[in-house]
């Protein structure tokens, strides 16, 4: 069970006295010698204490007179508490208020503290630079995970240390936040954290694993702001942003005001460029102005003509309407008589519909009592069906009871016969010895099957370890096989991830190359001495993705999941021909060389495109084996920074600013080839092969020989279990036979009894039949007396139909004479009909005429009122000098002569008039805006040198603070650095320049990737870091594996020569508290009373609960051991 060693619960409080007693607990009890060992084995130095003498003599008991006591600073972490957590199930850790060093060995965990510390304080997870989700940081197998940070309070703000919970949930990547104890939101907690200069988010006092090469890659600028967060007032961040903002808006006005004074004289200048246009086109204005007013007035006399036109038509209407009512009168008489007898006709007809609905209620009536007679006759059939039914029942049970007698007559006599004796037990003994002799003849079949099972998987396993045994053999004869084996030799951890890679190549959205030394090659064996002197084991060992995703997959699954270590990931990040050599290659030959080495070279242009990236094969030359002393100092004299000779490695760092003086050239011995070589067969391996293959042969052999007895065995025992089978089927056949008869006769009385049970219920439906029979003929009979009524009722129904027909029939004559009356007087009235209808028509005519004249004066009155709304006071003025008695045709032909005069003058641009007064308005506006703008940069400038002159002493001071310390720590290494502020006009692009010196006879050169190596880099930045230590604001800072990044032949001896300083810095009193996760168990490192060791234990072997191992007492025992080992007793 992964979880921290600690043997005691957490303080109460900072600075009590119980810290001092767990400070043992959790730090590293070999810190400065190898373990002792008690296997007959000694370490190199036995006498030398297990313990630092300052741990031993104060450590123990808790005091030290010569050290100081520190305490915690308010916003530090005092306890950190995880619970299924990443790999911890539970795990407890309680920091020192200065420095704290968390070792381990990989894999353990140590950087899951990191983890801790950036979640609970509420920051998230972009800036771990680890997994997206936060539910990924929930243990495998859990639902859910707790964090518990508890910080050193303020003492002017709380009465206690504040307690931060994070409860992550992993199904839907959610978390809860709880500040002591209650529920509260990430802001609050955030709030919280930044109230003590709490900065997660800022690389200068967070420095994850994963971010060490982003902190490293921060540009000048960028560095200048986190430096100043970290170690400036917050304040002074506020006024460099409130100065880039000004300097920003300061330049957009500046170009604002250029651009505008510029538009402003090219707007004047066109705008005199118009005058004479713009005259042309008032003139025509004028024209047209006054041929609008008349089309607004024409409207007018359109209306007049109109409503004339209506009061003409409206006096016929009414003529026409006097000369109807005159004829109407005169025919009235005659029309008269033709209405009395349309409406007797009306009357009769109205008399023949009420006789057609008695008609029909009479036929509804006789149609019931139909239906009533139809009913009753059902239920007479019915009861006659049932009688007929019921008689046939009573047959059937006649017929039953004479075979339910013969039935008991038969059993009686069945019963005087008694059954042969039957013993069930000895028949059970005799088929349970059956059984047994059946199932262990099974087993003895099934034991030979399986053995053969057994015996055939072995055969199988060893034919394929034979195949296996003969592929690597031939692979020993191949080139490829014979990489690969060398591959294995050097790390087998890679040659197993690359099988591995082979064959999940599905998980990959990309390709994934394999090491260099098994998919690239040489082109001429002469050049393998060349490519091996640049490429390191690393690069030759890489694997290769082209994307992020598959960078975290191969990371996740061979480091993660599969703990290898051995492993080297890189990524190709440009095409090969993003690289380009120096100089062309054409321009070689002179200088007696023969290529680059990416030249030499055959491969995917993904991994010489890495490779290129990594080791500079684009930019590395080969020489020729002529060349002489002459070239090599020309080659010097180029941009060829590194060239290879048959012997050496040629390698110029050049410091132009400091000209001729600041060249210098190493050289190293050409490196002998070992990977890219013609080795022969290895014939010892290829001998060990054939043993091999030999020795599974034989063995198959000896297997089949033993899968032949088996299945001997398995027909033996078969042949047996048919026989027993056989003989425990007659005795069951047997037992059955005598065990029915004797169950049969036991069953005979209940049988008996059942059957004389059924005759008593025969008897009784026979008697209950005849009941049934007797009730339905009665029903049968009051049915027939119902239907003798109903008839009579019936036939009164059809006389009262056949009165109803005869008097629908009289009345049907009765209309059709009067019918014929009403058509004969209308026929001698036609005439007169005609001339009223004629007359009705022509002044329903006249009426139409006069509604339409009515819409197109009310269209034009319309038209009128829309033309008025547009009226401006010269068009009113224009049509008041009309005449009175103008037509519309007069006043069209005065419109059209306008139009003319209008076509004779030039239209010219139509938009240069409105261009003209919208332009007249731009200008006004631009000098406005050109007025604003001045007063605006006066005010700008006059803030910003307000902001600069208070900011810029402070920013001064600061760096030279930073420069003095940092120099102060290259110097104690023998090296020198200084750190200044590059200043220009944009205080955005205000920047921090690193300058460092690693050799006696360097200048200061500024510090970047391509100067300086990865150790190089990583002193600087680790040495940055600790610059700020005393001035940064911040209560804690964190460096995970500053070796991120760093040449794996220099990381151990950089860590060592960085560590010494670190304790130093780090250590001192009132700074701030401080954490380190080291990077690998690494022995004799510098330890101060003052600092605190976090060594992290887990694995399998953890006990239950981690506080059941106790650092402390493993002390103890060492020191005993110790003393065993040395002879004291």
């Amino acid at each position: 069970m992964p979880g921290l060693v600690n043997g005691r619960k957490r303080s109460l409080s900072p600075g009590s006295d119980e810290e001092d007693n767990e400070s043992l607990q959790s730090q590293e009890l070999g810190s400065s010698s190898k373990r002792a060992r008690t296997n007959g084995y000694h370490s190199e130095s036995p006498s030398r204490p297990v313990l630092p003498s300052s741990y031993r003599a104060d450590s123990l008991t808790g005091q030290n007179g010569s050290t100081p006591q520190l305490v915690h600073q308010p916003g530090s972490i005092y306890r950190v508490t995880m619970r299924n957590f990443v790999t911890y199930k539970e795990a407890e850790f309680l920091p020192g208020p200065s420095l704290n060093m968390i070792i381990g060995p990989n894999g353990t965990g140590k950087s899951t503290l990191v983890c801790a510390i950036c979640l609970g304080l509420g920051w998230k997870t972009e800036h771990l630079g680890r997994a997206k989700e936060v539910g990924e940081f929930v243990r495998h197998g859990c639902s859910s995970a707790e964090i518990e940070i508890e910080l050193t309070r303020d003492p002017q703000r709380h009465e206690e240390n504040p307690v931060i919970k994070m409860v992550i949930r992993k199904n839907d990547n959610k978390s809860n936040f709880f500040l002591n104890g209650r529920a509260v939101s990430r802001r609050r907690v955030m709030e919280e954290c930044r109230s003590f200069a709490i900065q997660v988010d800022n690389l200068c006092q967070f420095l994850p694993q994963d971010r060490v090469v982003e902190f490293a890659a921060l540009n000048p600028v960028d560095l200048l702001a986190q430096t100043l967060r970290a170690a400036a007032p917050e304040e002074m961040t506020d006024q460099h942003d409130e100065l880039k903002r000004l300097h920003s808006d300061q330049a957009k006005l500046l170009l604002d005001q250029k651009t505008h004074a510029d538009n402003l004289k090219t707007m004047e200048s066109r705008h005199n460029a118009q005058r004479t246009d713009v005259e042309r086109v008032q003139e025509r204005a004028a024209i047209q102005e006054r041929v609008n007013a008349l089309e607004l007035y024409k409207p007018k006399l359109e209306y007049n003509a109109a409503k004339a036109k209506w009061e003409e038509a409206k006096s016929r209407k009414l003529t026409a309407q006097r000369e109807l009512q005159n004829l109407e009168a005169q025919v009235a008489p005659a029309l008269e008589s033709v209405e009395e007898k349309r409406k007797y006709v009306e009357d009769v007809r109205t008399a023949v519909k009420k006789r057609e609905k008695l008609v029909q209620r009479s036929e509804q009536n006789a149609t019931v009592q139909f239906e009533k007679q139809n009913e009753i006759e059902k239920s007479i059939k019915a009861a006659e069906a049932e009688i007929n039914s019921e008689d046939k029942r009573q047959k059937d049970l006649y017929q039953n009871r004479a075979r339910i007698r013969k039935q008991i007559s038969d059993l009686e006599l069945k019963m005087q016969n008694t059954p042969p004796a039957f013993e069930p037990a000895s028949y059970n003994e005799r088929l349970r010895e059956f059984t047994r002799q059946i199932r262990d003849l099974d087993e003895k079949i099934e034991l030979a099957r399986q053995q053969n099972s057994d015996c055939a998987n072995q055969i199988r396993q060893r034919e394929n370890r034979i195949q296996n045994l003969e592929r690597d053999m031939s692979n020993l004869r191949s080139q490829a096989g014979r990489q690969e084996n060398k591959l294995k030799r050097q790390s087998p951890e890679t040659f197993k991830a690359w099988r591995w890679v082979q064959e999940n190549k599905t998980l990959f959205k990309g390709p994934v190359f394999g090491p260099p030394m098994l998919i690239c090659s040489v082109r001429e064996p002469r050049h393998a001495d060349a490519v091996e002197s640049v490429l390191g084991s690393s690069e030759m060992q890489a694997f290769t993705v082209t994307n992020d995703q598959d960078f975290q997959t191969l990371q996740r699954s061979l480091l993660g999941q599969q703990h290898m270590s051995d492993i080297y990931i890189r990524s190709s990040k440009f095409p090969l021909a993003h690289y380009r050599t120096p100089i062309p290659r054409e321009e070689l030959t002179a200088l007696g060389l023969e290529g680059y080495v990416v030249d030499l070279l055959e491969g995917p242009d993904e991994v010489l495109g890495m490779l290129c990236d990594t080791s500079r094969l684009h930019a590395t030359a080969v020489a020729g084996p002529r060349i002489t002393s002459e070239q090599i100092d020309n080659i010097q004299n180029t941009a060829i920074n590194q060239f290879i000779t048959a012997s050496e490695v040629y390698t110029t760092t050049r410091r132009r600013e400091y000209g001729a003086a600041g060249t210098s050239t190493r050289t190293r011995r050409t490196k002998k080839a070992s990977i890219f070589t013609d080795s022969a067969v290895d014939t010892g391996a290829e001998n060990e092969i054939k043993t091999q293959i030999l020795e599974a042969k034989g063995e198959i052999e000896e297997l089949r020989g033993q899968q032949k007895q088996h299945k001997e065995t398995v027909e033996s025992a078969g042949k047996q279990r048919t026989d027993t089978q056989e003989q425990k089927n007659d005795t069951e056949q047997q037992k059955n036979a005598l065990q029915t008869a004797v169950a049969t006769f036991n069953a005979l009385p209940s049988k008996l009894s059942a059957e004389k049970d059924k005759l008593e219920a025969n008897e009784d439906n026979i008697k209950n039949g005849r009941q049934a029979i007797q009730e339905i003929k009665e029903r049968k009979s009051r049915e027939t007396l119902k239907k003798g009524k109903e008839s009579t009722l019936f036939a009164v129904s059809i006389m009262s139909l056949q009165k109803s027909h005869t008097e629908l029939f009289e009345a049907e004559i009765t209309l059709i004479e009067a019918e014929s009356d009403l058509e004969t007087l209308e026929t001698k009235n036609i005439e007169v009909r005609n001339m009223l209808d004629q007359r009705k028509m022509e002044l329903e005519t006249l009426k139409d005429e006069l509604r339409t004249l009515r819409e197109e004066a009310q269209a034009a009155l319309e038209r009128v009122n829309e033309a008025n709304m547009r009226l401006t006071e010269r068009d009113v003025e224009i049509q008041e000098e009309q005449p009175r008695d103008q037509t519309v045709e007069g006043l069209q032909n005065d419109i059209e002569g306008l139009q003319a005069r209008l076509e004779m003058v030039h239209e010219g641009n139509s938009n240069v008039m409105k261009e003209f007064e919208e332009r007249t308005i731009r200008i006004e506006k631009t000098k406005e805006k050109l007025e604003r703008i001045s007063r605006e940069l006066e005010t700008l400038e006059r803030q910003i040198g307000e902001i600069r002159g208070e900011w810029e002493p402070m920013v001064d001071t600061l760096m030279s603070q930073i420069s003095d310390a940092f120099g102060d720590n290259f110097a104690r290494i023998g090296c020198a650095g200084q750190v200044e502020v590059l200043k220009t006009e944009d205080f955005s692009e205000w920047s921090i320049s690193i300058q460092v010196k690693f050799r006696e006879h360097e200048q200061l050169s500024i510090l970047d990737s391509h100067r300086q190596s990865g150790g190089e880099r990583a002193v600087s930045t680790i040495f940055y870091l600790m610059a700020l230590q005393s001035l940064a604001r911040a209560p804690f800072r964190v460096v995970d594996e500053i070796n991120q990044g760093m040449d794996p032949r220099n990381e151990r001896h950089v860590f060592f020569l960085v560590h010494a300083r670190m304790v130093d810095i780090a250590c001192a009193e009132h700074t701030s508290q401080y954490f380190l996760i080291t990077p690998k168990l690494l022995p004799n490192l510098k330890y101060d009373p003052r600092m605190k060791i976090h060594c992290i234990a887990s694995g399998e072997y953890m006990p239950e609960h981690h506080k059941q191992l106790d650092f402390q007492s493993l002390a103890v025992r060492a020191l005993g051991v110790q003393r065993r080992i040395s002879g004291v007793v």
